[in-house]
Formats: C-alpha cells, structure tokens, sequence
C-alpha cells in the first residue's frame, strides 16, 4: 500500500489572540486546497504563566462552524487549587475544562462564550483549538455541545509498537473509541507520543484525504520518503491513507488531524470559496 507523503511543511507564525495571549496560528500560509474541512487550528504552546498574565478568551461569538478545544495540559504551580478553565456562553452553559479535557462545539446558528481561568492560578499551560466546517446544510442548527473529561477518553498503546501511545480524541484505534462524535463531517483527531526511535505505521481511514501532523514536542521523520521535521512544525500530506513516522533519539509527539474533504460531500468548502467564506465583525466570527 502506498504511504502519504509530505506535500508541504511550514514554520506556523505566533501572534496574539483572545484577551493578549501568544497562540501559533498552525495553518498560516497553508493553501486552502490541502486543509479542507479544517477552517483554523491553534496552539498556546506550553508555557508557563504567573498569577494574572493569562487572560483568557474574553467574551466572543461564533456562528456556522465547530469549535474544537483540547485542553492539553494545566499543571505546576497551584493547579490543583485553580488549574482550570471556566467555560460561559450566553444561554447560561457553564463547564469547568480540566487537564486532557476534550470537547466538540457545534455552535450552529450561533453562541456567544468565553473561557477564562482564575486570576490567582500560576502553572504551566498547554492548549489547542480546531475549528471544523459544517454542512451549508447545517451551519444554523441549533448548537449543540458534547463534552468529554480526560478519563473518558481512549489512551492506546499501539499493539505494532509498545513505545506508542495515543489518544483518541475524534474517530477510533484499535477498537478504542473515542465518546466524542463529529457532527456531519468526518473526521480523526489523535494525539500521540512515540519514545525515541519508535516507528509506526498509522492507517487513516481512507475517505479521510486531508491529512495534518503538528509536532509539539521533539523530532522525527515523517512520510515516505522520509522528512525530517521537528517541533513547531506543521506537515501537509497527500491523500495517501497509510501515514509513516519515525521518531528521533529524543521521541516526538504529535497532533494528527485528518478529514474528508468537504466539497466532496456538497459542504461550503472549507476557506477555500469564490466567495468570502468569513464574516468579521468586532469580536465575532461568522462563516457563512
């Protein structure tokens, strides 16, 4: 069987987001015909901040998308006392995300949320967000949100290499499913650690023709014919089923995103449309 090669690899930019925080915007300057159903994905690479300096995502509105956060690590510190995310949306939703939670937001005809965590806390962060296209069909359903703590999902080692581990945020392996459920597209959303030197062989299910690797941490090869590629860095592969890494001597660990292109499926296509596919308006986002 063929493997995925690398199409494309990019050095993603960091700007400031929400109430002023540094976020890699990861899919700056990727072309639109590569990243389809993904509309944006961002990391607030780890760092660690003192009491006050993390402001959070002040209130804000979405409409016609899913909103996707991964809250991929909060310790250090005081994190026990005051390491967690408080989630608020306009209809009175309130949710506390904690260390490895996970959660998929279809905000349909629209919400206003923030996220903001307490002003005493001081740790280290470490998070991300996805944003996935909806259905033209579906962009102004009712919103809808499923929420998942990290013991609920899925960690597996991969039976071909027990110096692999993932975490199964969207989609399933090794018949360890993931609670969580895409709303009207499809997607695989995986989190993975391989030690030094491991290799595996990761099979996506075949309809899922975008594909996406973000290192956050180390280095390693990917593809075939190999790439070398290391943190910070964003892969774009072929639509090739069969994806290749190789860890280096320090291992690697690496956020996999792969998903059916949407204009197969009659979707707004992704960012990539003849007309504007984003509406702005001050503190809004809107795709149309």
């Amino acid at each position: 069987m063929a493997a995925a090669t690398v199409v494309k690899k990019l050095s993603p930019p960091s700007r400031l987001e929400g109430g002023g925080f540094t976020i890699k915007d990861l899919l700056s300057g990727a072309p639109n015909d590569y990243i389809d159903p993904f509309l944006m994905w961002h990391e607030l690479p780890r760092s660690y901040h003192k009491p006050g300096q993390m402001p959070g995502a002040p209130m804000h509105c979405h409409r016609g998308f899913n909103e996707v956060p991964y809250c991929k690590e909060i310790s250090g510190g005081n994190s026990e006392q005051y390491g967690h995310m408080k989630m608020r949306d306009h209809a009175g939703k309130q949710d506390l995300m904690r260390p490895g939670d996970f959660q998929w937001g279809k905000v349909g005809c629209g919400i206003e949320h923030e996220a903001l965590i307490d002003g005493r806390w001081e740790g280290y962060l470490h998070f991300f967000q996805l944003w996935v296209n909806l259905p033209k069909a579906h962009k102004m359903d009712a919103p809808f949100f499923q929420d998942a703590a990290a013991a609920a999902l899925p960690v597996v080692t991969l039976a071909q290499n027990p110096l692999v581990t993932a975490k199964v945020l969207v989609g399933g392996l090794q018949g360890k499913d993931s609670p969580v459920q895409p709303c009207h597209v499809s997607v695989e959303y995986l989190d993975y650690t391989l030690e030094g030197g491991a290799r595996i062989k990761h099979q996506a299910p075949p309809e899922m023709t975008t594909k996406l690797l973000y290192i956050y941490k180390g280095s390693g090869s990917i593809g075939n014919p190999p790439i070398s590629a290391k943190m910070g860095e964003l892969l774009i592969l072929s639509s090739e089923s069969l994806v290749e890494i190789e860890a280096g001597s320090d291992g690697i660990c690496f956020m996999l995103a792969t998903g059916r292109y949407a204009s197969s499926l009659h979707f707004a296509p992704g960012v990539a449309l003849s007309a504007p596919a984003a509406v702005l308006f001050k503190d809004c986002i809107l795709f149309t």
